[in-house]
């Protein structure tokens, strides 16, 4: 990925600058890890420095458009508790290597305890990569509880081709605004980086296609 100083510097300032909307999930969710099974388990990786362990947008939105369309008791959705730092975009394959492991091991925790749930994962900007390394190391059985795989702001685009290695490209989905240069390989921020709520009702829909 190219970046320069000054895109350090803008990516920095910009992150927690955009103006979001936070709706009725809240910026940390933990319904999994403290709750019994549902047969359907949201998990959602927030992007570099947002808040809590969902962030500001567009997880909650993503969160709630779900539970919206399958019933609010049917999902549980969980934050993924990664520190989203901003050096983290700089590591081989967009993300920590050992907090994408933990991802996979918190989506393993899901398979196993929940052997009759679906799971989706999504992720937005950084938390889009992790979704990326995470999601490629699992086993055969575990992505095949996977029902589907949506990212914002996706960091590894470019990088990965348009697709999570090693997942079925039919369960993936990924979203980027026009203009939002993260998509084309780049730490480039722009205005069309910030506020993806309004493409989550895009994203939550081919969730509920796969449901």
């Amino acid at each position: 990925m190219k970046f320069s100083a000054a895109a350090v510097a803008l990516l920095a300032s910009t992150v927690a600058a955009a103006p979001l909307e936070v709706r009725a999930t809240g910026t940390t969710i933990n319904e999994f890890d403290n709750g019994a099974c549902r047969p359907y388990i949201l998990f959602h990786a927030r992007g570099t420095s947002q808040a809590g362990n969902v962030g500001q947008d567009p997880g909650p939105q993503l969160i709630d458009a779900v539970k919206a369309s399958l019933g609010a008791a049917n999902v549980a959705g969980q934050g993924v508790p990664y520190s989203a730092s901003l050096a983290g975009n700089f590591q081989t394959g967009g993300a920590p290597a050992s907090e994408a492991r933990a991802f996979a091991a918190q989506i393993n925790a899901a398979a196993t305890k929940c052997p009759n749930a679906k799971i989706f994962v999504a992720g937005y900007s950084q938390g889009a990569a992790l979704v990326h390394r995470a999601v490629e190391q699992l086993s055969t059985a575990v992505k095949a509880k996977v029902a589907a795989a949506v990212t914002f702001g996706d960091t590894q685009k470019k990088q990965d081709g348009g697709r999570i290695p090693n997942f079925d490209t039919a369960k993936t989905l990924i979203i980027c605004r026009t203009g939002d240069k993260v998509c084309e390989g780049t730490l480039t921020i722009t205005s069309a980086h910030q506020d993806y709520s309004p493409l989550a009702p895009q994203g939550a829909a081919f969730m509920v296609s796969k449901a």
